[in-house]
């Protein structure tokens, strides 16, 4: 089959039950179910020469305060068609689509930054990551109506962004390494653990001294303090590694996932810290996909760390003070939460976790920092 014989048209009303399934066969189960729910009838198709839809790019235009956005929601093609170019085909079509809308932007998410080929095709076309510090000097308080609009977002990592208008965007590489590491700490730990914490005591008690317990100067500086001991000596322990491996690490926040983090302190009293952002090879072109062993190793130092911290604190909490002392309680509870990050949440679209990375690599190594893990948690304290 040669893409010659491959057309591209509008998608029409008609053809989004073909489109929907050739979507679930095409993606993985998690993110074919997230498609279905949030397709659109708009956008392109490609065909064959007998009818047969072989891949679609699902397309919107968006306002969002005074700018007019490009959304491309889903591209996917038949397995059987994949390798032929079509997905480019549909890329460079859907961008002359929306240059016809007179859109200032178009934007897509991707899901993390290790997946290549879809961040690789995002680059060629002129689409680079979206900081979101460029995100709110743009929009401003529209921002919130961004995130709103982009109903995958929750399962997603970042924004790339091409302006249509090049002097909008400024393609600056400012908003990496040292300092998004410290503003990623400063979330975490002076609002989402005090709003997993007062979440988690409302499940027990409505009494409001229990309640703002949480909040107590000396419980908000422990917590802090104990969060940027786990996720400096994390990140140390990261970056020794890829030095030793001649690879210099960036660290990017996750959009999507402080905002899941977020909704899920809220709701659920759960602390996931593992999903404040990752670390990524600042190596332009670096193919993740074929390096599962250098993002294991990176991925396996921080996680070492973390459970010997993890570790020290469940001592400390069952041998000296009870589980009433604040210092080793949230020592434990951040280890906890580090440990379900990185020994469980292994599979998509979490595969940029620690857990993930560990488990791409080698199913054996994720296997002992499981099982390490559930030690700590289970046995461990039946044994102090």
């Amino acid at each position: 089959m040669y893409t010659d014989s491959i057309t591209i048209r509008p998608l029409s009303s008609k053809d989004l039950g073909v489109v929907r399934d050739l979507g679930k066969r095409s993606l993985s189960r998690p993110m074919g179910l997230l498609m279905v729910a949030t397709i659109s009838a708009q956008g392109l198709v490609s065909e064959t020469s007998s009818g047969t839809i072989t891949g679609a790019i699902i397309l919107r235009v968006i306002g969002v305060g005074k700018r007019r956005l490009g959304v491309i929601d889903w591209v996917f093609v038949d397995p059987v068609f994949q390798g032929l170019g079509i997905s480019n085909r549909l890329a460079d079509q859907a961008l002359e689509w929306f240059h016809l809308r007179e859109c200032n932007f178009v934007i897509t998410t991707d899901i993390d930054g290790y997946n290549s080929a879809a961040w690789n095709a995002a680059h060629s076309r002129g689409l680079v990551y979206w900081p979101v510090s460029q995100q709110i000097r743009e929009f401003g308080w529209s921002w919130i109506k961004l995130m709103w609009l982009i109903p995958h977002m929750g399962v997603t990592t970042f924004i790339l962004c091409s302006a249509t208008e090049e002097s909008n965007q400024t393609r600056s590489q400012s908003d990496r390494g040292t300092r998004m590491l410290t503003i990623a700490i400063l979330i975490l730990g002076l609002l989402l653990l005090p709003l997993s914490r007062i979440r988690e005591v409302l499940w027990e008690s409505t009494v409001i001294s229990d309640l703002i317990g949480p909040l107590d100067p000396t419980a908000l500086i422990a917590g802090m303090t104990i969060l940027a001991l786990y996720m400096g000596i994390r990140a140390c322990c990261h970056w020794l590694v890829a030095r030793s491996l001649r690879l210099r690490l960036s660290f990017r926040l996750w959009d999507s996932g402080l905002f899941v983090a977020s909704i899920v302190a809220v709701a659920f009293g759960g602390f996931l810290p593992g999903f404040g952002g990752g670390f990524y090879i600042e190596e332009t072109g670096f193919n993740y996909r074929r390096s599962h062993p250098t993002m294991g190793k990176i991925a396996l130092a921080g996680v070492t760390a973390s459970l010997a911290l993890f570790l020290m604190f469940s001592v400390w909490s069952g041998l000296f003070t009870g589980a009433r002392d604040v210092i080793p309680s949230l020592g434990v509870y951040i280890g906890f939460a580090f440990g379900v990050t990185d020994s469980l949440l292994f599979f998509a679209p979490f595969q940029a976790l620690p857990a993930g990375l560990l488990w791409l690599w080698r199913r054996e190594v994720w296997l002992a920092v499981f099982t390490v893990f559930l030690g700590i948690w289970l046995v461990l304290p039946q044994i102090l």
